[in-house]
């Protein structure tokens, strides 16, 4: 985020990341990073990272590094210029607001099912909102993937729908919305891993609140 800015190609921006990893040590990525600016994030596996980021756009990135042969598995998105627009706060705002319901939601004893369902219908309740759907069938042109996936030993541990969450599992929570006509593409990513009674946010100390992104980019800028 400090470092974003327009003119930059998605991935010169990537490169920071890439630094500060192996700077603390770790060599390996969990997989190919993805920067996608503009519309490139509205495509779900996006790795080209090869478009020149431009102003008033976002960039999405997803990306992880590999410990000891664990792994992490973060989306954060954010604007170019460090300023949201309206639109762009009102779509990031509803993705937030699920990613946030969702954590919270996550117990033991919640099967995979439940937890997908769960995020489905507030995300439709979101794209009413927003004016992008008329009929709930119409979501899967913005919402096209699961709400998230196990993580450990490989970015997606395999896991079974009908399989109970059970305390010390770890998983993502990964809602977003992807508008291609209007060159947004919105997901946000944390890592959790399930408690005797709830689940913890293990990627809680990196930023998501849209002033807390505006206001440490406007810092970085100074």
């Amino acid at each position: 985020m400090a470092h974003s800015k327009a003119g930059l190609y998605e991935y010169q921006l990537e490169a920071y990341f890439d630094f500060a990893i192996k700077s603390d040590g770790q060599k390996d990525f969990a997989f190919k990073s993805i920067a996608g600016s503009g519309k490139n994030g509205a495509t779900l596996h996006y790795v080209a990272n090869n478009k020149i980021m431009e102003n008033g756009d976002l960039v999405l990135f997803d990306l992880g590094s590999r410990t000891e042969f664990y792994v992490s598995d973060i989306t954060r998105t954010f604007p170019i210029n460090g300023k949201f627009s309206a639109r762009q706060k009102a779509v990031y705002q509803a993705v937030l607001d699920v990613n946030k319901k969702c954590i919270a939601f996550l117990k033991p004893g919640i099967t995979w099912k439940e937890y997908n369902d769960f995020a489905k219908d507030l995300l439709t309740k979101a794209a009413f909102g927003l004016g992008l759907i008329k009929d709930e069938k119409e979501l899967v042109k913005y919402y096209f993937h699961s709400i998230g996936h196990f993580t450990g030993l490989d970015t997606h541990d395999p896991g079974l729908n009908e399989q109970a969450l059970a305390k010390d599992m770890v998983l993502t929570v990964e809602p977003g919305l992807y508008i291609e006509e209007e060159n947004l593409g919105i997901r946000i990513e944390d890592n959790v891993v399930i408690t005797e009674d709830g689940a913890e946010n293990l990627s809680k100390e990196i930023i998501k609140e849209i002033p807390d992104i505006e206001k440490f980019m406007a810092a970085s800028k100074k």
